[in-house]
């Protein structure tokens, strides 16, 4: 690992995080369950592949113990505000989801009340003999 290679390393990062971003904005308008699915499987690569990033950097800053350059510094300093966008983004969405599972857990607890309420009723209806002449 050469000390030019930090530069790559927080460009590449950069980049993953624009595309994690994009689509944890996306994840919010789509509807359908199969793409929101595929989505999720996209936004898991992606951090994988910056989960790899994190020891070739720390690697890097061990080896080459100097402050960042300008361009390095840029490229940090837009990197924190990318995890910090993403990481609202994130919250945000989790809000909708909890919100919407609540919703769907009420739905579920009012179909059984229902179905409970129809079983009693059904059981203490009066019972029609057939008689017979």
């Amino acid at each position: 690992m050469t000390d030019s290679e930090l530069k790559l390393l927080l460009e590449k990062q950069e980049l993953l995080l624009k595309k994690l971003l994009e689509l944890s904005q996306r994840q919010f308008a789509e509807s359908d369950a199969v793409a929101l699915d595929e989505l999720l499987k996209q936004k898991d690569s992606y951090f994988d592949e910056l989960q790899k990033l994190d020891p070739l950097r720390e690697k890097w800053h061990k080896k080459y113990n100097r402050p960042l350059g300008q361009e390095e510094q840029k490229l940090d300093d837009n990197i924190q505000d990318l995890l910090e966008k993403l990481l609202l983004s994130e919250q945000d969405f989790e809000k909708i989801v909890g919100r919407e599972k609540n919703a769907v857990s009420l739905q579920i607890a009012q179909i059984s009340n229902q179905m409970q309420y129809r079983k009693d009723t059904t059981r203490q209806r009066p019972q029609i003999k057939n008689m017979t002449t």
